[in-house]
């Protein structure tokens, strides 16, 4: 099927009209299934019935010539979540990435399709994730703790496109409160950081030094714990030199790259050391992120 362009939710929400199956499975053009993605993902949504309308897994990522970067697992930094899962999915985006899920078509038609590029002011990127949270204010989600997708990171993917995820996510956040009003202001706070925390990464990632520094402050700003955070202030160093010495930071990385690379093997090699104490800081960030996640969860199940 051919259309004009208008943006990624248009396309995928022409495609599902079109569709006549029990399940929806969206796979963005530069994404790979394993061969028994939707197998295993199908068996996990007959099991549980009707009641669930997602089921999700775990990503490899790959760069542009599919080779791999690391495995994601969603919700490795405390757990693998599922059930009802509306507050949590408000909280940070569970299922990772659009072409993660398989969805019950059924629900599709109850919660509605994609958001359009036309319905976010031109912006994109985030409306799989309204989805998801849709998706998870009426039914349960569940997963399949397996890496079953590779997730390509390319330079000129959407991904990369901060500015254009920044408003999307504005439209779908503001979307997420009006129907979720019963949710907690900290909840959307956290969120936010945690966006804006992703955001500084992928900008640094592609060397734009003026969007760094932009979502670190939003960063912060949405979530002042994470002040609290060493995290914080070695994007901070490192934002600020690339900033004043750009050409210099870029000859020392070269310079000094090797060394690390080696010293980072010879550590693997002895990683039965004792690991250096944590930050007294981090751990305060960590016991009260914990809270955070646990009053999501509970909410929800």
């Amino acid at each position: 099927m051919r259309q004009c362009n208008a943006g990624v939710g248009a396309a995928r929400n022409t495609a599902i009209r079109r569709a006549r199956g029990k399940y929806i499975a969206p796979l963005d053009a530069d994404d790979l299934f394993y061969p028994e993605k939707l197998e295993k993902q199908v068996a996990c949504m007959e099991q549980y019935g009707t009641e669930t309308g997602l089921v999700y897994c775990g990503t490899v990522l790959i760069d542009e010539r599919g080779d791999f970067v690391r495995n994601v697992l969603p919700g490795e930094h405390l757990q693998i979540v599922e059930g009802r899962l509306r507050h949590a999915m408000v909280l940070s985006n569970v299922v990772g990435n659009a072409s993660v899920p398989l969805i019950r078509a059924t629900e599709l038609e109850k919660v509605g399709l994609y958001l359009t590029r036309a319905e976010q002011r031109g912006a994109q990127g985030c409306e799989d994730w309204d989805l998801h949270i849709r998706v998870a204010e009426h039914c349960s989600i569940r997963i399949v703790p397996e890496y079953l997708l590779a997730y390509r990171q390319i330079c000129s993917g959407m991904s990369v496109n901060a500015e254009s995820m920044a408003a999307s996510f504005a439209v779908m956040m503001r979307r997420a409160r009006e129907r979720n009003s019963d949710l907690p202001d900290a909840t959307f706070r956290w969120s936010a950081g945690y966006f804006y925390k992703y955001l500084v990464g992928k900008s640094d990632e592609w060397n734009h030094h003026s969007w760094s520094f932009r979502y670190l402050k939003k960063c912060v700003s949405a979530n002042p714990y994470y002040f609290l955070e060493p995290w914080t202030y070695r994007k901070l160093i490192k934002f600020s030199l690339k900033s004043s010495i750009g050409p210099i930071w870029n000859q020392i990385v070269r310079q000094v790259r090797p060394s690390f690379q080696k010293e980072k093997q010879r550590a693997d090699l002895h990683s039965n050391k004792k690991s250096k104490r944590p930050f007294i800081s981090n751990l305060i960030f960590e016991h009260i992120e914990t809270r955070v996640w646990s009053a999501a969860l509970y909410d929800g199940n």
